[in-house]
C-alpha cells in the first residue's frame, strides 16, 4: 500500500534522516509529537548512544519524537506499537488487543492520542479502521 506524504511530512522525514541515518517507512505528525515508522532492526541506530539521535531530532523540530520498528503483518505492528500486548488477533479487518488492565491508560494515552496513533498507522498501511482493547 502506497503511504501518500503532505510537504511537511516530507520535510520532517528529511530532517530525521539526515540526523539519524536510518530509513522512515512512515511518519504521523501530530500537535504535540512526531511518530516514526523506521526499517526493522535499527532502532539501536536510530535511538544512538545515550539517546542523543532522538534528542538531536526533537530538538530541531521542537516537539518530542516516539520511533517504532515497522512490521509486515498488523499484528507484529500492533505488538511493537503497543508494547504490553498480551495477544494480537485479527479478523476480518478487526484487530482486537488483549492487554492487562492496569495499562489500558498508558494505551489509550491522553485524550486518545495514543490509541489515535495506532490506529492511523494500521489504516495506513493495512487498510485496518476497527481496533479494539480487551
Amino acid at each position: 500500500m502506497s503511504i501518500k506524504l503532505t510537504t511537511e511530512d516530507i520535510r520532517v522525514v528529511g530532517v530525521f534522516e539526515r540526523i539519524v541515518g536510518v530509513h522512515i517507512r512512515d511518519c504521523l505528525i501530530t500537535d504535540d509529537s512526531v511518530y516514526f515508522l523506521i526499517e526493522p532492526g535499527k532502532m539501536g541506530l536510530a535511538i544512538g548512544k545515550n539517546g542523543i539521535n532522538i534528542k538531536n531530532v526533537s530538538n530541531t523540530l521542537g516537539k518530542p519524537v516516539k520511533i517504532f520498528e515497522y512490521a509486515e503483518t498488523p499484528e507484529q505492528l500492533v505488538k511493537n506499537l503497543i508494547k504490553n500486548t498480551s495477544s494480537v488477533e485479527v479478523d476480518n479487518g478487526v484487530v482486537t488487543v488483549t492487554i492487562p488492565v492496569t495499562e489500558r491508560s498508558t494505551v489509550i494515552g491522553k485524550g486518545g492520542k495514543n490509541i489515535k496513533m495506532v490506529r492511523a498507522f494500521l489504516e495506513r498501511h493495512f487498510s485496518i479502521k476497527n481496533l479494539r482493547l480487551k
